[in-house]
């Protein structure tokens, strides 16, 4: 499908490609170029996403570098601010 770049170079996601892909009204979209092409993509980012990919992030770090994922890290600097 072609859409025309408007006056402030916004562009319409056609009808069909919104449904298709699920993108609703305040929907947030990543943008990128790849060589000459404009790829937009709906962004997902469920809590599964975010935990892997902060899993490991910490491994070099003295004190979180044995903890398996930001979970267990929130949870104990949860607990050393209670003492």
């Amino acid at each position: 499908m072609r859409v025309k770049v408007a006056r402030r170079h916004q562009i319409t996601i056609p009808e069909e490609v919104r449904n298709e892909v699920g993108i609703r009204v305040g929907d947030v979209v990543d943008v990128r170029s790849e060589g000459q092409r404009v790829v937009v993509e709906k962004a997902v980012q469920s809590w599964e996403q975010v935990m892997d990919q902060t899993r490991g992030a910490w491994k070099t770090h003295p004190v979180f570098g044995d903890m398996k994922d930001a979970v267990e890290i929130v949870n104990w600097l949860r607990r050393k601010r209670r003492r």
